[in-house]
């Protein structure tokens, strides 16, 4: 259990601390300097605060976060603690990989605004085109082809990738990929794209939930929709309709995403004609 709490964020030049006793949570907040006298108070919903706290596994952080590279660099920060007797002291200037959440526990303290992190929690991708038809398949519904849906979608909590493609008439296909490691690595990678696709978003017309038929051809009109959120709050959803109108940063998403799915048959991804 957490018996005292020290955290200080150089950029901000706050310190927040945190202290259990006689089964209260007490807490105190300054800038800058520290006051000759803390002045303590007591954290209503302390328990609820422990709790959120314990789930972020602080204790389970590396002694010091280090940047590989200016990019990463932010400014440095210190965090200090006693669990159950044991002390531990860690620093950094680069962010454990759950720190937003570490500053959605922190923030539950009156005084304490630490900025969240404007990384992206969930993308969510759907493509809609035609099945091409498939001469002297049994299992082909019918010689005129069909519709093509595949849908991607990728969450950063879960650090789950999945992919489900759904060939109108054959059935449904799904393909999940689960790292830890990698799931964050890719957001961030696409992170650029994704700020670029959203100075889009307004320029473009959102898609309707069925598909668009060409009434000439008679097949579904290939187009696709994107939506994802940070950790902010902020949403943006976006859609286009077939490849030729797609930006260059939405090919640089969708080829990153084909790197780590790389062995899995995907339109979407790939970008070729489907010849089921």
């Amino acid at each position: 259990m957490l018996d005292r709490l020290k955290f200080h964020m150089e950029e901000q030049s706050l310190t927040a601390v945190v202290a259990v006793k006689n089964r209260q949570v007490h807490f105190a907040c300054f800038h800058g300097e520290a006051p000759e006298k803390i002045a303590w108070r007591v954290l209503e919903n302390g328990r609820r605060f422990l709790r959120h706290l314990e789930r972020v596994r602080i204790t389970a952080w590396k002694k010091r976060y280090a940047a590989e590279t200016d990019e990463e660099r932010v400014s440095p920060w210190e965090l200090s603690f006693i669990v159950d007797g044991v002390k531990r002291r860690i620093t950094g200037d680069a962010y454990p990989e759950n720190w937003p959440s570490f500053v959605d526990v922190m923030n539950e303290l009156p005084g304490v605004a630490i900025p969240k992190i404007h990384q992206v929690e969930t993308l969510s991708i759907v493509y809609e085109g035609a099945l091409a038809p498939v001469a002297g398949n049994a299992y082909a519904p019918r010689l005129a082809g069909g519709t093509l849906v595949e849908k991607l979608a990728i969450h950063r909590g879960k650090h789950i990738l999945i992919l489900t493609r759904h060939k109108q008439g054959f059935g449904t296909e799904r393909h999940a990929f689960d790292s830890i490691r990698n799931i964050p690595i890719l957001l961030k990678r696409v992170d650029p794209s994704l700020t670029e696709l959203t100075a889009l978003a307004e320029k473009q017309a959102a898609v309707g939930k069925r598909a668009q038929v060409d009434e000439e051809s008679g097949k579904p009109q290939e187009h696709i929709a994107i939506k994802f959120v940070r950790r902010t709050g902020e949403e943006s959803s976006l859609a286009f309709g077939p490849r030729s109108t797609w930006p260059d940063c939405l090919k640089s998403l969708l080829a990153e995403i084909s790197i780590l799915t790389y062995d899995v048959k995907s339109v979407l991804l790939q970008g070729k004609e489907d010849a089921e």
